[in-house]
């Protein structure tokens, strides 16, 4: 019998700023966890020594926001759209707020032959299409990230819900109360909208480099929990202990409905 071994490919649209990360998002993670549970091997591309590390958007409710390739090994199709189809609705019909997918933001590559995660065929263009995004996304911060901001006092770019399009700049810090940006918004249009309240809620993206899993302790990346399922009587959670902040996002529905923008 042929080795069985599924090859996920990291992306990384930051890569400018933050090169030589081997990045995966929560989504990606997740799905990495259930496919060891079910006995597959799962190797993260490229293959090198680079720790896996965590890519996280608050301001995203979308699975699978950001594509997700995938190559399987002497893998039938069959088995693995059943695997992740299921375990995938499971997970969002647990939460507390329905979630969407992107259906074809999880490409999955087996010999010549491209699915989405429910199995069903799409053209190779279709594929390098979003391929083609992908780089334009990357290219995008990278041109972002070469821009200086107006202030010293707020070095973070603010983007507009989580694409390269810089709409202010802010500092960000922590309190007892949690993490908090304070900074200035450049783009009228967008002063606007805040003012208006159609536009008033505030999202971060980071890279989660250390954490730990709270029913194992070991690194939650390595371990095969789920933050947020039960595991006997003790419910998972995901500590990040280490983390780098990228960007600050102004957001029209964040996922934290406490997380909002206030302007003076």
């Amino acid at each position: 019998m042929s080795k069985q071994i599924i090859e996920i490919e990291s992306f990384n649209p930051y890569e400018s700023r933050f090169p030589n990360r081997k990045l995966v998002t929560r989504e990606t993670l997740i799905l990495m966890k259930y496919l060891r549970e079910e006995g597959y091997e799962v190797k993260v591309l490229p293959d090198n020594d680079q720790p896996i590390e965590i890519l996280y958007k608050k301001g995203l409710a979308d699975f699978f926001a950001d594509p997700v390739f995938i190559a399987l090994i002497g893998i039938p199709i069959g088995i693995i759209t059943t695997i992740v189809s299921n375990k995938i609705q499971k997970l969002i019909d647990s939460g507390n707020k329905k979630e969407k997918i992107n259906q074809d933001h999880l490409i999955i590559q087996i010999d010549n032959s491209t699915h989405n995660y429910l199995g069903e065929k799409f053209l190779n263009e279709k594929k390098h299409k979003i391929k083609k995004k992908c780089k334009e996304l990357k290219d995008g911060f990278a041109k972002c990230f070469e821009i200086i901001s107006p202030k010293s006092e707020f070095p973070t770019p603010i983007f507009l819900e989580h694409k390269p399009q810089i709409i202010g700049w802010c500092s960000l810090y922590a309190d007892d109360k949690g993490l908090k940006a304070k900074g200035i918004i450049t783009d009228k249009i967008i002063k606007k909208r805040i003012k208006q309240k159609r536009l008033n809620g505030m999202s971060v993206t980071g890279i989660a480099k250390i954490t730990e899993c709270s029913i194992c302790k070991k690194s939650y990346v390595e371990c095969n929990h789920v933050a947020g399922n039960d595991y006997g009587d003790k419910s998972c959670y995901n500590t990040i202990i280490e983390t780098d902040y990228v960007e600050t996002s102004i957001v029209k529905e964040p996922i934290n409905s406490q997380c909002l923008v206030s302007m003076k």
